[in-house]
């Protein structure tokens, strides 16, 4: 059964967040594995949902050749069963991995040719855990069914998007003008809507004693204006309280189940402790 999802590994994505990050800052870095290889068409799919993870943003591509130099086949296995690989996390750095799948729809219409519908779903899964954080799908409404792993790959990146928003802070504030450090770099483009959020309130169990991190609360919502490689103009909207530089902002996605469940998972709580200690360093260089 496992001999299934042996994979064709590919790799996975680049991104930046905030210009002002040194490093990988936002970034998460994966790699993406076929559940099958043996599916006709699977290369075209695994392309697609690279390209969908790359325009996203949020991703840094793991070489070919380092994943395969410490991976085994015996180590893919366990993986997918559900045992943690210190290999991928210790020794590449990995934060996910990216279980690429698909299936094809095939409607017959008298007298018109065979319509497909293409579907292509990715299960990620936090690497340190070997736990699946979620299913990001390509199945979406739209105005015309994806006939192609490429129109599908498009959908999945819409996806990707609300799940993965681009996440920065305000800059400068001018009336009811803001600048942003999020520009055409992190994928930002003219009419964008942006959300003002700040950390919920950490609850700590009353039995276990473990701090559990609150969803992000959305205080205020902007509209992108105009946009260079690394800042972005962007109008009020509207706004709970004064703002103030150091306030961070995200990609408003739609569904905010998807981002209610990222904000309490570690990975993303490690890169808005990040955002925090920067709001820090930016007012206090400003004193």
């Amino acid at each position: 059964m496992l001999r299934k999802l042996l994979p064709l590994f590919i790799l996975c994505l680049s991104a930046t967040l905030p210009a002002a990050a040194q490093g990988d800052k936002g970034v998460f870095k994966m790699g993406l594995i076929l559940a099958d290889e043996r599916k006709p068409n699977s290369g075209d799919v695994l392309n697609a949902a690279t390209d969908a993870f790359v325009a996203a943003r949020r991703f840094k591509m793991a070489e070919r050749k380092q994943l395969n130099a410490v991976f085994t086949e015996k180590d893919l296995q366990e993986f997918i069963g559900g045992k943690a690989n210190n290999k991928l996390s210790d020794v590449l750095g990995l934060d996910l991995l990216g279980v690429v799948d698909f299936t094809v729809e095939t409607k017959f219409v008298p007298g018109q040719m065979p319509e497909k519908t293409w579907v292509i779903d990715v299960r990620l899964v936090e690497v340190k855990t070997a736990g699946i954080l979620m299913t990001l799908t390509s199945n979406r409404p739209s105005l015309l069914p994806p006939s192609n792993p490429r129109a599908a790959g498009q959908l999945l990146f819409a996806g990707i998007r609300e799940a993965f928003p681009p996440i920065g802070y305000i800059i400068q504030i001018n009336g009811k003008e803001v600048t942003i450090d999020l520009g055409s770099e992190a994928g930002l483009k003219e009419g964008d809507p942006l959300e003002i959020v700040q950390e919920g309130e950490q609850i700590i169990h009353p039995v276990t004693g473990q701090v559990i991190a609150s969803p992000m609360k959305v205080v205020g919502e902007l509209k992108v204006a105009s946009v260079s490689p690394q800042l972005s103009t962007c109008k009020v909207k509207k706004a709970q309280g004064e703002l103030h530089p150091g306030n961070m902002v995200r990609f408003q996605g739609k569904s905010s189940k998807i981002l209610d469940a990222l904000d309490k998972i570690p990975l993303l709580n490690r890169f808005i402790k990040d955002k925090k200690k920067d709001v820090k360093d930016l007012k206090e260089n400003k004193g």
